[in-house]
């Protein structure tokens, strides 16, 4: 077997493959945004920063809608100002169930300040489709909270059906 240095001789290239067919590769993503101060136990109210292509679409002021047959990732990220020694804790919901694996538990110190991100991939809309939002919780003892975040949404692969 012979070594092959980085600096003097390549590896060989791939030999081409086929092109996957238009309609497996994602032609669609979007972004939504929340600037608010929305209540405890409720669902975050987004809109629309971007979208591109018609598979994803917000319905009503806090359901991100995902079209059939991907897998889908999810980004979000939440910055907010509870009050000192709170938290805030934001947890996806998909289809009417919160996801606790999905979320993001944010405590607070002696400053007001906290902040939540996650990442997460979801095949919830393999046959139909998805209803996704973000439900956000903090103690009674806190006010006021202002959050502002983005959630972004992009299908990653086209999932076949194994039945057809």
């Amino acid at each position: 077997m012979k070594l092959r240095c980085c600096h003097g001789n390549k590896p060989p290239a791939c030999p081409p493959g086929p092109d996957p067919a238009p309609e497996e590769r994602p032609d669609f993503f979007a972004q939504f945004g929340v600037t608010s101060s929305p209540a405890s136990g409720s669902s975050l109210p987004l809109i629309q920063l971007f979208n591109v292509g018609q598979g994803i679409r917000l319905e009503g002021d806090s359901d991100i809608m995902l079209e059939p047959g991907w897998l889908y990732l999810v980004d979000y990220i939440f910055l907010a100002t509870p009050e000192p020694q709170g938290y805030m804790q934001i947890v996806p919901r998909i289809n009417g169930s919160l996801r606790g694996l999905y979320s993001f538990f944010a405590p607070t110190g002696t400053e007001r300040n906290a902040s939540a991100s996650g990442s997460f991939t979801t095949n919830e809309a393999a046959v139909t489709e998805a209803r996704l939002s973000f439900h956000l919780t903090y103690p009674a003892t806190t006010r006021n909270i202002d959050i502002s975040g983005a959630v972004s949404v992009t299908p990653v692969i086209r999932i076949r059906n194994s039945g057809s």
